[in-house]
């Protein structure tokens, strides 16, 4: 070999190894590309994962505020619907006491009663001489505790869930 051949030799040795280091460049350079995305990406799940956990706890506690309020609620509006004079009064349930709120028709006297029953708070509605039929009562809202005071025309019902005032508009009640 002459030295031209040699020179010729070294040159596409130091090609072919330029090359080579070229090729581990691109390769080192997509691996980390690679890697990166499926950091992000992984990343990326975890958010989901967390914001959905975040999501769920937020929409539980909501459901339960709303479930509270709509039973106190709809306690308010069963007494605001029937108030008139002598129509709230205290009646005698299978588990103690009852609110009861009375309309008076041409037909005769009906009765919205609403009190505790195996741990739910219920509504019924039956002539005033009917005996308590719980079982044929409306489910309102659970509840262990049903109570209820009546003073200068406030009526206060206390449940589980909490407590409501309720401002009877006529003129006298009967509670």
């Amino acid at each position: 070999m002459t030295e031209g051949d040699e020179t010729v030799m070294d040159a596409f040795g130091s090609v072919a190894l330029a090359s080579r280091k070229s090729k581990d460049k691109r390769l080192i350079g997509r691996v980390f590309t690679a890697l990166l995305l499926a950091l992000f990406v992984v990343t990326l799940l975890m958010a989901i994962m967390v914001g959905t956990g975040v999501y769920r706890s937020l929409y539980e506690i909501r459901s339960d505020a709303n479930e509270t309020r709509l039973g106190l609620n709809l306690i308010a509006n069963s007494v605001r619907a029937n108030d008139a004079v002598d129509a709230v009064a205290v009646g005698a349930a299978p588990e103690g006491r009852s609110l009861v709120l009375m309309e008076r028709l041409e037909s005769g006297t009906y009765e919205t009663r609403i009190y505790l029953h195996e741990g739910m708070i219920v509504e019924e509605y039956a002539l005033a001489d009917a005996a308590y039929t719980p079982d044929k009562a409306t489910k309102i809202v659970a509840s262990d505790t049903f109570d209820f005071a009546y003073e200068n025309s406030l009526l206060t019902v206390m449940t589980d869930q909490g407590s409501i005032d309720i401002a009877l508009r006529s003129v006298k009640g009967g509670a």
